[in-house]
């Protein structure tokens, strides 16, 4: 299980008395190694400041009884993290890739034509369905599976 600091930054109340409440937690992004701003570091975080310098949050059980600002150790579950990463980057990598081979190799014998160039269209455009048939798979199984759930593992402050 991976262990990450998260500090908190809502509560959600649940009615029923028997569920516990909600807290929603807020996770810094960091760098992967630590040495970006480092001699012989990569900086590659700095790629991804713009597209991911807001915070990601979580939904997690309060079983602690939790209050706004404390800091908090939590466990997700390592089938989380290699399920998330199969579905966000290896599938749709996957599907372009099919895409790809497909358009290419099938444009050509559907449309023929004297010019070269009907490979290439055809492989742009399976490349492009690939990736709107991996936005569509991960889009259903978010709402499809049953996923493990993250724990609080200690309240730190």
């Amino acid at each position: 299980m991976a262990e990450r600091e998260a500090q908190v930054i809502e509560i959600i109340s649940v009615p029923v008395s028997e569920v516990p409440g909600v807290v929603r937690l807020a996770f810094e992004v960091n760098s992967g190694c630590g040495r970006c701003h480092e001699t012989g570091g990569c900086g590659g975080v700095s790629l991804a400041q713009p597209v991911c310098g807001k915070p990601k949050t979580l939904l997690v059980p309060d079983r602690l009884g939790l209050q706004i600002n404390d800091r908090v150790l939590v466990e997700v579950p390592d089938a989380m993290l290699s399920r998330g990463a199969t579905r966000a980057y290896l599938i749709p990598l996957m599907l372009l890739f099919a895409g790809s081979l497909l358009g290419g190799a099938l444009f050509p014998v559907l449309t023929p034509a004297p010019w070269q160039i009907t490979a290439d269209i055809g492989a742009i455009a399976g490349a492009g369905v690939g990736l709107i048939a991996a936005w569509w798979q991960l889009q259903r199984s978010q709402h499809s599976d049953v996923i493990p759930v993250p724990h609080i593992v200690h309240r730190i402050s």
